[in-house]
């Protein structure tokens, strides 16, 4: 279902492969119907933070009343994603530098904890072929060729997800599902943040590489660099983030 609304004049694209899951609910109603469309236009930043909503117009493109529009944009209000500013109107809500810094900083230990014993449950051939893709990165990169941000940002969104949903703690995994519609937020603007497209690659690899060799103590120390520098992307682009307060 394509959405559209206001966000500064331009309409939205449809919500990429790699958001497909993240959702509050299997049902069907009106509210989740909305709830699901805007939620992933706002993860995919197909909608960006700071963009003005119209519940008129949002109701226009998904066919409904604003009833299950209203209902929607307050749950996202509640979950951190909306702004809703009486008499003024709703907003994407801003990403801010005390945000970024300190998600970032949760999902580093999550992952890093999880890594001790998802290694054990990755085979050899998975991580083989990530390195194949990531290879193909690098040498388009190399040969002056055009990179694909969504096809790197779905093998950086399976790499990290491939650690997480093999490890062998399902406590752990329930927490980072409660922030992991953030994350792919966050992963979307980092990429699209980037100042160093082949040290990013070059992260991945050798994070990749790693992982080949079973040492968990040297990946963690990697992984966690590298999730700190993904937030760093983030935080020193002025057109994603906003310096708290």
């Amino acid at each position: 279902m394509q959405l559209e609304c206001y966000q500064k004049g331009r309409p939205s694209l449809r919500p990429p492969t790699f958001l497909s899951g993240i959702s509050r609910t299997g049902t069907t109603s009106r509210t989740s119907i909305a709830y699901d469309a805007l939620k992933n236009s706002i993860i995919s930043n197909q909608v960006k933070p700071g963009d003005y909503l119209s519940e008129n117009q949002l109701a226009l493109s998904l066919g409904m009343s604003r009833t299950p529009i209203r209902e929607a944009i307050k749950l996202l209000a509640g979950e951190g994603f909306l702004e809703i500013h009486n008499g003024v109107g709703i907003f994407v809500k801003q990403v801010t530098t005390r945000e970024i810094s300190d998600l970032f900083e949760v999902r580093a230990a999550l992952e890093c904890a999880a890594l001790h014993t998802s290694l054990d449950n990755i085979t050899e051939n998975e991580i083989d072929d990530a390195i194949k893709e990531w290879t193909k990165l690098k040498i388009i990169f190399d040969a002056n060729q055009e990179i694909d941000i969504n096809h790197m940002l779905d093998l950086d969104v399976k790499l990290h997800l491939m650690i997480i949903d093999r490890c062998k703690n399902e406590f752990l995994k329930n927490l980072i599902d409660g922030i992991r519609s953030k994350i792919a937020r966050y992963q979307k603007i980092s990429v699209m943040a980037l100042s160093n497209t082949r040290d990013t690659i070059d992260q991945h690899l050798e994070i990749l590489h790693c992982m080949k060799k079973r040492d968990s103590e040297v990946t963690s120390v990697i992984l966690r660099e590298h999730i700190r520098k993904a937030a760093l992307y983030i935080i020193n682009s002025p057109n994603w983030v906003v310096p708290s307060a």
